[in-house]
């Protein structure tokens, strides 16, 4: 009985983690309860003339490289609680 009971826990063990990766590896992955997703922020950000194309959690918030209206490449920090720009400067090509 024993020899049935390990195999099976770790068969469940490995199911739960992997369906744990799975979702954590969704492109519209949140950083918490009450958070926006990337693709609202990215929603948001085009309804005020920006182009997006970078996004990412960092530090708490979500960093993004965009292109405004006038075509200017911007760093923007969003809140990631409310999708509010909470920072802007000028993308000065740096790697970040």
């Amino acid at each position: 009985m024993r020899n049935f009971l390990i195999p099976s826990a770790l068969v469940v063990a490995l199911a739960a983690g992997a369906s744990v990766a799975l979702a954590d590896s969704s492109p519209d992955k949140v950083a918490a309860a009450g958070t926006v997703s990337t693709s609202q922020v990215t929603s948001r950000l085009q309804s005020q003339g920006f182009t997006v194309s970078k996004i990412k959690l960092d530090d708490g918030s979500y960093k993004v490289k965009a292109t405004d209206a006038a075509g200017h490449k911007q760093k923007l920090s969003v809140n990631p609680q409310t999708g509010d720009v909470i920072s802007k400067g000028d993308d000065d090509g740096g790697d970040d």
